[in-house]
């Protein structure tokens, strides 16, 4: 198995998988790999195709991802999660940590995962129907002086993957009852190729006013100014924030399964 850091040689590997098909490993390796381990494991001599796995330092769990090649019948990922622990040095007892690997639902049954807990279905949403959006509303840009109370929303709200960090680092945009932030919407990607719009939400005592439509309807705005290539990631089960998305022209591209395990 090849371990590779820092975006060292990843780029060759890149034509074996379209963006949606492994939507979270091409970012890994073409929009953060100064923060990706990337695992290329070419498979034993007779054995067909090979499987990409990728380790993303900084998030607020152990967050994984993998792809195989269609010709890959099984895989059992223990050798990748054990090179993990050596790299970064984890000296905790096997099975005693949770993380999650995100892979995309057609390949998860080829996989052994160890020790799962539980599995959620994960929606990758293009922007295709650019014409559905609200009328521009109040929103503003985040400042470093919204920071903490922008953190204190995110916390109150649940956001999974969110990063206090993003927050200055990539546009986001707040929606304010006086000092109050009820709303905010930013990016977990933002560059010319694509972009992701992430950390949206609704403080809970303003959910089903017509806020999650307004702040996904302007960072929307921001988004189209800088590539014409627009996602999301929603889970299945989060019924409120489909309909906002699917109502403002979203649509499914790909389904993914967020396997949450122990290792």
């Amino acid at each position: 198995m090849i371990v590779w850091k820092k975006g060292a040689g990843q780029d060759q590997w890149l034509g074996r998988f379209s963006r949606e098909e492994a939507y979270i490993l091409h970012g890994n390796l073409c929009i953060r790999p100064e923060r990706s381990l990337t695992f290329v494991d070419d498979r034993k001599e007779g054995e067909r195709g090979a499987v990409i796995g990728s380790y993303l330092t900084g998030m607020p769990f152990h967050a994984f991802t993998i792809h195989a090649d269609e010709e890959v019948e099984s895989y059992d990922v223990q050798e990748m999660l054990e090179r993990v622990r050596d790299e970064l040095g984890i000296t905790s007892p096997p099975q005693s940590i949770t993380a999650i690997f995100t892979v995309a639902e057609r390949h998860l049954p080829k996989l052994l995962i160890p020790h799962v807990q539980s599995k959620r279905t994960m929606l990758l949403k293009k922007w295709t129907q650019k014409e559905r959006l609200l009328p521009q509303g109040s929103s503003r840009l985040v400042t470093r002086n919204d920071l903490d109370a922008m953190t204190s929303l995110a916390r109150q709200i649940g956001m999974v993957s969110f990063r206090p960090d993003e927050l200055l680092d990539l546009p986001h945009i707040g929606i304010f009852d006086g000092a109050e932030p009820i709303a905010l919407a930013g990016f977990h990607i933002y560059s010319q190729d694509y972009v992701e719009i992430g950390n949206i939400g609704v403080a809970p005592a303003c959910q089903g006013t017509g806020l999650g439509a307004q702040i996904t309807s302007d960072i929307c705005r921001i988004a189209a100014a800088k590539s014409a290539d627009v996602y999301l990631c929603v889970f299945e089960d989060n019924l409120p924030a489909r309909r906002i998305y699917e109502k403002l022209g979203f649509q499914t591209v790909e389904r993914y399964t967020f396997v949450d395990f122990l290792f």
